[in-house]
């Protein structure tokens, strides 16, 4: 799992946080209970879908000084033969050893969250199971559209889609109390609040490590109750009688919690909702701050998107002409002649996509020059003699389309692997210290992960430590290239 589906929760994480402190704070004591229901799941549904969503950062832009984007770019490759200095190296050694720490952290947090995942996932797949073990081992009989099934279970009734679960030996309540526990249990039932139980058990799974599901969880079911629970007790007298009969029901008794249960802990806070009195209409304009919330968080994650590229874009906009945005945004992006990756691929490798802010130097550096860019992709691979060619094209919207042409060229293999420069430390040895072997396809990593194993004896200099890449003449119909490798040392 990649640092971007981390993103991903966090960004989440922060949504429901917002959505559900206003439902707390300003929305929770109302009566309007459907709308609150709406609220709730909208909310989840908009936590998942906002952080999906990205839009430009800059939404104006100015054509002063795009004249050059009319001009075709060649972007030669720094020569990987020549690329290999001490302080390319020692570069490369600090990225990569940053790398590797961050890559570590992302697997263990990967382990421990799918575990996480996993684990819900039995304990949904586990209810499920149990509650068709009890449809399945109780009679039952229909009313209607629902099942009525006697169930065994201590809790007086609680439903499941439209199965409606009734105690069979409460000798505490009358026919007449029986009736209004199945009409509780009918508008469960035909309001499909199932389904929102199902959906909010998915979510989570995805969100199993947050606390703010939970208290959703919680919410959504406090809701469910108010609903069926206004719906039945109907008014005046009734009224009370119902709250007594909620009162007489009260029980800890644990049900499957896929199930909406007729009574349980938060009884009381039933009682208090059916004997309330009703939230004025007016109040429903409260429900309206999910729109501008939800627009604040789009906005700002998609300015978060990459903030470093938009300030730097800014900073640079001032000088030249200062209060004249001239920023741009990247339209398409299309690839040419790749073989060996397809363009999803590439754009994956390139960090960078469309309606992004264009930067030219940015843009250049993720193809050739950063840690892990598209030139590194192909050295990885073995395509030394790469060279990529980008064209710009300017849109009457403000935007850059890009078209990259990459020429592979011919893969190449390891030659020769020798020593040069010791005479105190045996070539044996420090041959057996680097990854590079002959035969071996030609890896910038692996040349970088030599280079830090010699650093590691202790018996060289590090700033003299280089690789020295040599191309060896081979037959036109050869399907690879032979490049010998030495690397050079000081000792100390």
């Amino acid at each position: 799992m990649n640092t971007t589906y981390f993103y991903f929760l966090i960004e989440s994480s922060v949504c429901l946080l917002f959505f559900l402190a206003i439902y707390r704070v300003a929305i929770s004591n109302l009566t309007h209970f459907n709308w609150m229901r709406g609220y709730l799941l909208s909310s989840i549904v908009l936590s998942i879908l906002l952080p999906l969503i990205k839009i430009p950062g800059q939404w104006s832009y100015s054509i002063f000084g795009n004249v050059l984007l009319n001009k075709p770019l060649s972007l030669n490759l720094i020569n990987p033969l020549t690329a290999f200095t001490p302080k390319t190296i020692e570069q490369g050694m600090q990225s990569s050893n940053q790398t590797t720490i961050w890559s570590s952290l992302i697997i263990i947090l990967s382990v421990i969250y799918f575990s996480g995942i996993c684990y819900n996932s039995y304990k949904l797949f586990r209810n499920l199971l149990q509650i068709r073990e009890s449809i399945r081992r109780n009679s039952k009989y229909r009313e209607g559209k629902y099942w009525i099934i006697r169930s065994d279970n201590e809790a007086t009734a609680y439903s499941f889609l439209n199965y409606i679960f009734i105690t069979g030996d409460n000798k505490i309540i009358t026919p007449d109390e029986i009736q209004q526990i199945k009409n509780h249990e009918y508008i469960h039932a035909s309001q499909l609040h199932t389904i929102d139980i199902l959906f909010i058990e998915l979510a989570g799974i995805l969100f199993w490590f947050s606390p703010l599901i939970r208290y959703a969880k919680i919410k959504i079911r406090e809701i469910h109750e108010y609903i069926a629970d206004e719906k039945t007790a109907g008014t005046g007298e009734m009224k009370k009688r119902y709250a007594q009969l909620l009162f007489n029901l009260a029980s800890d008794a644990k049900v499957v919690s896929l199930s909406t249960a007729f009574s349980g802990k938060q009884i009381n806070n039933r009682i208090a909702m059916v004997t309330k009195k009703r939230s004025l209409p007016v109040h429903k304009l409260i429900f309206s701050s999910l729109l501008p919330v939800a627009a604040f968080l789009l906005l700002s994650f998609s300015y978060l998107d990459n903030p470093s590229a938009i300030t730097s874009a800014n900073s640079r906009n001032k000088v030249i002409n200062p209060g004249v945005n001239t920023s741009l945004k990247i339209g398409k992006i299309i690839w040419v002649n790749n073989t060996v990756i397809d363009a999803d691929g590439l754009n994956k490798i390139l960090g960078l996509k469309t309606g992004d802010e264009y930067i030219k130097e940015n843009f250049e550096k993720r193809i050739s020059s950063d840690m892990n860019c598209v030139s590194d992709f192909y050295l990885n691979k073995g395509y030394v003699f790469l060279k990529i060619d980008i064209s710009e094209n300017k849109t009457n919207e403000g935007a850059v389309d890009l078209t990259i042409t990459i020429y592979e060229g011919i893969q190449s293999k390891i030659g020769k692997v020798s020593i040069r420069g010791n005479k105190l430390v045996p070539t044996e040895d420090i041959l057996a210290k680097i990854s590079v072997k002959p035969g071996d396809l030609f890896s910038k990593t692996k040349i970088v992960e030599s280079v830090r194993a010699l650093s590691s004896m202790g018996k060289f200099d590090n700033e003299t430590i280089k690789p020295d890449l040599t191309p060896i003449p081979n037959d036109s119909n050869s399907e690879f290239a032979i490049i010998d490798i030495a690397f050079e040392v000081t000792e100390k």
